[in-house]
This record gives C-alpha cells, sequence and structure tokens, in this order.
C-alpha cells in the first residue's frame, strides 16, 4: 500500500485517534468529506437488523431521515456496493448506469430533493460479521466524484477499516453490557434503536421470547396488541423528545406461563446516547408477581402516577369504592372520580377488576373490553 500524502498524515492520526475515542469521528468525517470534496460523510455500523450511525455535521440531519426514515432496508445503493463487492471505494457509476442512477426511487425521493445526488461510498465486511459503510454524499450541482478523489481514499481505507472497527464494538459492547448489568439484578432489558430494532437484550428478556416479548423483522414487539400499540406509540414519542403525553408504563395482562408484567420505556437523551447514534431507548420489563397489593409508592413508581393516584389506585386495588374512597380523603366524589379516569388511563385499564387484577398479578378477566386507544393516532 502506499504511503498518504503528506498533507493527509494528520488525518490518519485522527482516524486512530476517533477509533479510541468515538465521540471524535464526526469531526474526522468532516475532514474525510472535505478531502472526497462531498458535503458530508456518514459511518454506519451493522448487525443484524441492529445499526449504529454518526455523521459529520453538515450531514446529520439528512442523515437521521435517512435512518430513521426506514431507507436502508431497500435502497439499492447499499445493497449494489456490497453486491460488487469491490476492496476500495466506489462511486454511484461504478455500480449503477448513469440512466439507471437518475431514475432510482430512492435517489428522486429522497436524496434530490435535498440537494443531493452523488456519492462515494465503500462496504467493509470484518470477521465478526459486522457491516462497516463509509458514505460520503455530494451535493447534486457538483457532478459525480472523480476518480483521482476514489483513488485518494482507498490510500486511507486501511486505515478507516481498523478504526471504525475498534469504535463498533465499543458502541455493540456497550449496549450489550448495559442490558448485562441489569441482568444481574434481575431486570430483563433490551436496547432499542429509533423504530424499535433490539441493538442489545440479556438473557432473561429473551427468556420472554414469544410469549410475551417477539422479535419481528423491523423491531421488538410485545404479544400483547393492546400493549405493543402503546410501546410503538411511547418510542415514536420517546425519539420525539416528548416527556409527557403517551404512557411510558405500559400494563401487559398476565399470560398462561408468565405473570402480569409492566414494561417500562426509558428514553436515551444527549449525551447518554451511544458513541454512534442509534440507540434511542431502554426497555425494562418489571414482572408483577404480588399476591398483596403492593405499596402506593411502587404503584406510583411502575405507571407514572402522581402520589393522589397512586394511593387511589391502591385503594381502587383493595375493593374500596369511589364514594368510600371520598369518605376517607376528604375529597370530593367529582375529585375522585376525575382521579380514577386518570389512573385508568395511564395503566390501561378500563374496569376495577382489571386493575386488582394487574395489581395483584391476576389474568384479568376475560370479558373485560380494552377501550380503543386514547392516544394520538400513529404517524
Amino acid at each position: 500500500m502506499g504511503k498518504p500524502p503528506m498533507e493527509d498524515d494528520d488525518l490518519v492520526d485522527r482516524i486512530y485517534e476517533a477509533g479510541a475515542v468515538p465521540d471524535l469521528w464526526p469531526s474526522v468525517l468532516e475532514r474525510l468529506g472535505d478531502l472526497a470534496k462531498v458535503a458530508g460523510t456518514v459511518l454506519f455500523a451493522i448487525r443484524g437488523e441492529a445499526a449504529h450511525w454518526t455523521a459529520s455535521p453538515g450531514l446529520h440531519e439528512m442523515s437521521r431521515g435517512y435512518f430513521e426514515g426506514g431507507y436502508p432496508g431497500h435502497d439499492d445503493r447499499t445493497a449494489r456496493l456490497l453486491a460488487y463487492d469491490h476492496p476500495g471505494f466506489v462511486t454511484d457509476l461504478d455500480v449503477f448506469s448513469r440512466e439507471e442512477w437518475e431514475a432510482d426511487p430512492i435517489r428522486r425521493e429522497f436524496f434530490v430533493p435535498r440537494g443531493f445526488g452523488w456519492g462515494v461510498a465503500t462496504g467493509i465486511k470484518v470477521p465478526t460479521g459486522d457491516l462497516l459503510i463509509f458514505h460520503g454524499e455530494r451535493r447534486l450541482e457538483d457532478g459525480p466524484v472523480e476518480r483521482q478523489v476514489v483513488e485518494r481514499l482507498d490510500l486511507l481505507r486501511p486505515h478507516l477499516a481498523r478504526a471504525a472497527l475498534m469504535s463498533a464494538r465499543i458502541a455493540f459492547e456497550r449496549a450489550q453490557g448495559a442490558v448485562a448489568a441489569l441482568e444481574m439484578v434481575g431486570i430483563p432489558a433490551a436496547v432499542l434503536g429509533p423504530r424499535g430494532a433490539a441493538i442489545a437484550t440479556n438473557s432473561m428478556l429473551e427468556a420472554l421470547t414469544p410469549s410475551v416479548v417477539q422479535s419481528r423483522p423491523t423491531r421488538l414487539a410485545l404479544a400483547n396488541l393492546r400493549a405493543d400499540e402503546m410501546l410503538s406509540t411511547a418510542l415514536e414519542a420517546a425519539e420525539a423528545g416528548l416527556h409527557t403525553g403517551p404512557v411510558r408504563s405500559i400494563p401487559i395482562p398476565a399470560g398462561n406461563d408468565s405473570p402480569a408484567m409492566v414494561a417500562h420505556i426509558l428514553p436515551i437523551r444527549a449525551s447518554a446516547r451511544e458513541v454512534f447514534t442509534g440507540a434511542a431507548a431502554v426497555l425494562l420489563m418489571t414482572p408483577v408477581t404480588l399476591r398483596e397489593l403492593p405499596d402506593a409508592t411502587v404503584i406510583q413508581g411502575l405507571f407514572d402516577l402522581t402520589p393522589a393516584e397512586a394511593r387511589i389506585a391502591r385503594a381502587l386495588g383493595g375493593g374500596m369504592t369511589i364514594g368510600q374512597i371520598a369518605s376517607s380523603t376528604g375529597a370530593s366524589a367529582a375529585t375522585v372520580r376525575n382521579q380514577v379516569q386518570a389512573v385508568f388511563g395511564k395503566t390501561g385499564m378500563h374496569r376495577q377488576a382489571d386493575l386488582v387484577g394487574l395489581l395483584q398479578g391476576l389474568v384479568p378477566t376475560a370479558s373485560a373490553p380494552i377501550p380503543p386507544s386514547r392516544l394520538p393516532p400513529r404517524k
């Protein structure tokens, strides 16, 4: 392999530095974009259904839209890059005819409206089974990437491959380490991507598959349809940065082989994001196995209730009527009714008998209908 031009020596140093300190990748990708004369560069690592990505600042928002819009799963550009199986960088015109590329649906639908349309990329398959892809995107008016640019990038490719492999392992292992740590304290857990794909799961969660949790082609799901609807809505809200609205503590009725459970969604924010942007939330599963009613503070924590709502929930679970609760608390019956409705809304229950069953870990009454979701419609 030839030695990179002298002006690239510092970039090679920065590449290896980012391998050990992955937070430096955006600035490295920006410098790589300058060298390639593109608007920005994205690096993504794929393992099964899970993907981590990071991008230079100028390409961050476009990359976010691409990954969260579900484009990777049906992008012929990436498929052709991998099928071409070239140990170096390639341009669009290496894997498409010009007519094919200009007619490509994703190019016309996603890239061109954003002012892009020409790229250069390389795919790196590593022995662990992970796939690493570096992709630079050029402005439409700047035309295809030139051959001399590709040749210069090829000199950097071995350094990029080694450094990115190290970072990808850190990212995947960090996710796995988080759920493994939760397993040590007895909590089934998973790290989820923005669209609900499981990036990492621990064995306790896997033991709940498929009776409680199900692995679908695009995301992790809950077997109970009502609970799964709430999970999907909660993930959308978490990724959008909403702090109020959809329930994030989701009740799951007991089944033949599993107790009633509560699924908690914990959004990952700011510096808690992983090395490669990709983790949106942590899913925790809390079994409800008590045969006596939990303390009000436990109920409050399980369902995001206010202290007053938690006391109402426990009283309902103990069989008290609205009139009895009003008398014991000194509140009006109207106030108690409002609090009862809030409790039902946050727990996903509709009748007092269902709430009792949930809190005691019993199978809810079969005849009890679950009302249509009052959550905002899914986008």
